[in-house]
């Protein structure tokens, strides 16, 4: 049974591909409303992985911090997931990250800081006319979509 705030989820990620199927990808990729709408789709996909685990949904617009609310070990199953280990963008982390050049940057350290840039950038792009160019590599968040979606129909009742 799906949840409304999966019905939502998807709903957004159909916006967004709505966006995607009219621009071409160097367009797409500066847009604020395909980008928001692909941000707040992870977001309220997070939210409902939440609801599945605790009947209850998780408040807040921190994507970040909405996934770090989540058990380690749903954390770590939502990591180990194909669409996830198999993204290029999960080894190679934040380009614009310090930690980027350290022997010790793990992969899940790179993981975590994809999330954590479409994290700081959804509350930017919801509003991206103050602000200069603001893009994320929607591939990774497509593939954390993809993630999120298997362990919480995974663990659905």
């Amino acid at each position: 049974m799906n949840s409304k705030i999966q019905i939502e989820a998807d709903d957004f990620l159909k916006a967004y591909q709505v966006l995607a199927d009219n621009y071409d990808s160097a367009t797409l990729a500066i847009m604020g409303p395909s980008v928001v709408c692909l941000a707040f789709a992870v977001e309220l996909y997070i939210k409902d992985l939440h609801f599945v685990l605790t009947s209850k949904p998780a408040r807040g617009h921190n994507i970040l911090n909405l996934f770090e609310a989540l058990p380690l070990e749903i954390r770590q199953e939502i990591f180990s997931q194909n669409s996830i280990n198999q993204n290029p963008f999960t080894t190679r982390g934040d380009i614009f990250s310090p930690k980027r050049f350290s022997e010790t940057y793990t992969p899940y350290e790179r993981f975590i800081d994809q999330i954590q840039t479409i994290s700081k950038g959804f509350e930017k792009w919801r509003y991206s006319y103050e602000s200069t160019t603001l893009r994320y590599d929607s591939s990774f968040a497509l593939a954390l979509i993809e993630a999120i979606r298997s362990v919480a129909n995974t663990h659905r009742k």
